[in-house]
C-alpha cells in the first residue's frame, strides 16, 4: 500500500521540494562561508549561544521555503515559523556547531528536512567546509556529492567508534556521564564534535559505527536521522522504541551493533 503522501502529488511535489531541499542548503553554507572569523556572538541560555550568521542563514532558507511552498509549515531553531501547514512541515537548523563556528573550529553545517506527519521524507545535512552534501529521500537510499553510501560493517563494540556529545548546559549531565562511563570500556574509541547533524551523517557514510545522545531537538536530528535509515541503518530511542521527531532520545547504529550498544544504554540508565 502507498504512503498516504504518495496519493495527493499536487501538495507535495517531491522532485520540486528535493530541488528547494538542495539548493537551500547550499545557500545557508554560503552563508556560513563568508562569515567565517567575523560572526557576532550572543548570549542564548546559561551556555548556550547564537550568531548573526546562524540568523542569517535561517532567514536565507526559510525565505526559499516560504517563497516556493508557501503552503507549507516551517519549524526553525532560532524562531522562524509558519503554520501554514503542520502536517507537512520544513524543519531547519540554520547553522548546526555554532559554538564550533564561533570559535573557529570547522565542524558545522545546515541540516534541513521536510515531513509529513511528523515522518521525515527528505533530508539534507550540507558541510561547507568539505562540500559534502548528504540526501536522503525516504525509500529512495542515502547519498553524498550524489554517490550512494551505506553504514559500515563493523561486527565487534571492540572495533567500533561511537560519537556523542560532552556539552554541559547549567552543570554536567549525571545520565550522560553515565553512559559514556558504560560504554567506553567496550568501544574503540568515542569522539563528541559538537555537531549532531554531520555525526549522524558520518554514522550513515560508516566513519562512525554509532551515535547516542539525549535532548536533541527536532532540528538537530530529523534529516540526520533518515540519513541513516536510507543508508541502512538502525535509529530508536534507548529502550529500542521508534525514534520520533520530537523525542527526547537518539540512538542511530549501523544496525549490527545496535542491540548491544542499546543494551549497554540501558544498564547505564538503572544504575
Amino acid at each position: 500500500m502507498l504512503d498516504p503522501w504518495l496519493l495527493d502529488p499536487w501538495r507535495l511535489d517531491v522532485a520540486r521540494c528535493r530541488e528547494t531541499l538542495t539548493s537551500a542548503v547550499r545557500l545557508a553554507g554560503d552563508v556560513q562561508l563568508r562569515g567565517q572569523g567575523g560572526a557576532r556572538v550572543s548570549a542564548k541560555g546559561a551556555r548556550d549561544i547564537v550568531t548573526d550568521v546562524d540568523l542569517a542563514c535561517e532567514a536565507a532558507v526559510t525565505a526559499v521555503l516560504r517563497d516556493r511552498h508557501p503552503d507549507h509549515g516551517i519549524l526553525a531553531e532560532e524562531g522562524s515559523a509558519s503554520e501554514a501547514s503542520r502536517e507537512i512541515l520544513w524543519i531547519l537548523d540554520p547553522l548546526d556547531g555554532t559554538k564550533n563556528f564561533a570559535h573557529g573550529y570547522p565542524r558545522f553545517g545546515v541540516s534541513l528536512a521536510l515531513t509529513f506527519r511528523e515522518e521525515a521524507i527528505l533530508g539534507a545535512v550540507f558541510n561547507p567546509t568539505t562540500d559534502e552534501l548528504f540526501v536522503a529521500e525516504r525509500g529512495a537510499g542515502a547519498t553524498v556529492n550524489g554517490e550512494p553510501i551505506q553504514v559500515s560493517a563493523t561486527e565487534w563494540l571492540s572495533s567500533a567508534l561511537l560519537a556523542s556529545a560532552l556539552t554541559t548546559r547549567s552543570q554536567p549531565d549525571p545520565a550522560q556521564l553515565r553512559r559514556v562511563s558504560a560504554l567506553l570500556p567496550h568501544v574503540q574509541a568515542l569522539r563528541s564534535d559538537g555537531c549532531a547533524a554531520l555525526d549522524l551523517c558520518d554514522v550513515a557514510r560508516g566513519r562512525f559505527d554509532g551515535y547516542f545522545e539525549e535532548g536533541l531537538s527536532a532540528w538537530d536530528h530529523a534529516a540526520g536521522c533518515l540519513i541513516v535509515r536510507e543508508a541502512g541503518g538502525t535509529t530508536a530511542d534507548f529502550s529500542g522504541g521508534p525514534h520520533r521527531l520530537f523525542g527526547g532520545e537518539t540512538l542511530a547504529t549501523n544496525g549490527i551493533l545496535h542491540a548491544e550498544l542499546l543494551s549497554l544504554l540501558r544498564l547505564s540508565g538503572e544504575r
